[in-house]
């Protein structure tokens, strides 16, 4: 009991190792990785692409009309001319607004992704599965454009998940 007590080696000293990614601030000092520039581009791609689909009806409107109508009688032939002109109308709007809506959306989204929001990916996702369902729709209407649009899309929807637009995102 009665002895010096004499110190023992010192402790070991932490790790500076970090477990988790930098905080945004220093993150954002960093150059941005060039697959999410190329991400972001592939979006903006495929906006002007949906734009240009709902461009592209318009521009042959009375022809799309026409189709459209005549999808319409072929699916209700007790309809009345009147029922199948709305139809058309409303088709001819849901192709040129949903267009435009897609691709505005899809434009500005692709700012989020490339600021680095992990929200904006997952919002790009969604916004993905709505451009399978347009392009759906509207394929008898537009034609190869919008398969075009589509395949653009998904190639964006897919390279936003891999690994290097993931660190990117806080």
């Amino acid at each position: 009991m009665g002895g010096p007590v004499t110190a023992g080696p010192p402790p070991p000293r932490p790790s500076t190792a970090r477990l988790t990614s930098p905080p945004i601030a220093a993150r954002r000092d960093q150059p941005r990785p060039r697959l999410v520039t190329a991400v972001f581009w592939l979006w903006w791609l495929a906006a002007l692409l949906a734009v240009l689909t709902a461009l592209f009806a318009l521009t042959r409107f009375e022809t799309v009309h026409a189709d459209l109508a005549r999808v319409a009688r072929e699916s209700d032939p007790a309809a009345t001319p009147e029922t199948i002109e709305r139809v058309a109308d409303l088709s001819v709007l849901v192709i040129v607004c949903g267009g435009a809506l897609l691709g505005v959306g899809g434009g500005l989204f692709a700012l989020g992704l490339r600021a680095g929001r992990r929200w904006a990916r997952l919002t790009l996702a969604a916004l993905t599965l709505l451009v399978v369902g347009y392009a759906v729709l509207v394929l008898s209407a537009t034609g190869w454009l919008v398969l075009v649009y589509l395949a653009v899309a998904a190639v964006a929807a897919v390279c936003m998940y891999l690994p290097g637009v993931s660190r990117w995102l806080d």
